[in-house]
């Protein structure tokens, strides 16, 4: 990547547009409140997750 850093608002572009179009898929796995905190962290070790662990602490 380093190589390419000079592209870097290219690729950037260039994700965002194949994310919009259904081209490149992620999963993210949602634990809503702070007081689970330690339940997601330790579910990254455990193979609980699947792709980005994200808590939800407000709306």
């Amino acid at each position: 990547m380093a190589d390419y850093a000079e592209r870097f608002q290219e690729e950037i572009k260039q994700l965002g547009e194949w994310v919009q179009q259904g081209k490149i898929k992620y999963r993210e796995n949602v634990v809503e409140g702070f007081e689970n905190v330690p339940e997601a962290f330790l579910g990254l070790f455990s193979g609980a997750n699947l792709g980005k662990q994200l808590v939800k602490v407000a709306e």
